[in-house]
């Protein structure tokens, strides 16, 4: 006798494994830097995912991110924007989900550059440099944190959306953190882990392997 899959059962399972994809809020970034940065996820106590690493000098680092969008993973509340000097005068300026970054409760960590392998100030002038998560996880522990941060308005800053950015010492890599709920970005809980759902979906599928036909009529 052939055996069958109910339909609805197929159904089901799509619809455990699509969760994992269900709910993320997507916003935009527009982050310029002197001279380099990257965006990270997490928490208030820890630094999770990459968001985004950027990889252009800072004439052009608008002009990319006009058509990205990015989302937080589940269980993300924080962001942190790690900017990077080369040299010079450093600021780091901008709008995340469309909110200027300076009119937001924020916090600078210590400086975090000693961390950050390969950190030079050729490579981060250039806005070539890419930050490791692994390092700024490493890093994260050790860092003291300030809420007295300067506002500068002249320079990259003033290539900004905003005209304005933060200042911080030269040459050196810091974190800015703040709220998700602070740029309007609601965060997302936790999902269940995606072996968890494929083992449902496959006691499921089990099942229905079992579920025959009933006999023809005679």
């Amino acid at each position: 006798m052939k055996k069958i899959i109910d339909k609805p059962l197929y159904f089901a399972v799509f619809l455990a494994l699509a969760g994992l994809a269900r709910g993320q809020q997507s916003f935009s970034i527009q982050i310029i830097a002197d001279n380099d940065f990257a965006v990270f996820g997490g928490t208030s106590n820890s630094v999770n995912d990459l968001i985004y690493q950027n990889d252009v000098s800072w004439p052009d680092q608008l002009n990319n991110l006009s058509t990205i969008t990015f989302s937080l993973q589940p269980g993300d509340t924080t962001f942190y924007l790690l900017g990077m000097g080369g040299g010079g005068d450093e600021n780091i300026s901008g709008t995340v989900n469309g909110v200027d970054i300076t009119t937001i409760d924020i916090s600078m960590s210590s400086d975090l550059s000693s961390y950050l392998s390969g950190y030079s100030d050729g490579p981060v002038a250039d806005g070539t440099y890419d930050a490791s998560l692994s390092d700024v996880q490493t890093a994260f522990p050790d860092l003291t944190w300030t809420t007295n941060l300067v506002v500068t308005y002249g320079g990259v800053a003033a290539q900004s959306p905003t005209g304005r950015g933060f200042d911080f010492p030269s040459s050196t890599a810091h974190l800015f953190e703040f709220g998700a709920t602070d740029v309007g970005v609601t965060p997302t809980a936790p999902e269940p882990s995606t072996c968890l759902l494929l083992a449902s979906a496959g006691v499921m599928l089990a099942v229905g392997r079992f579920r025959k036909s009933p006999p023809p009529c005679t």
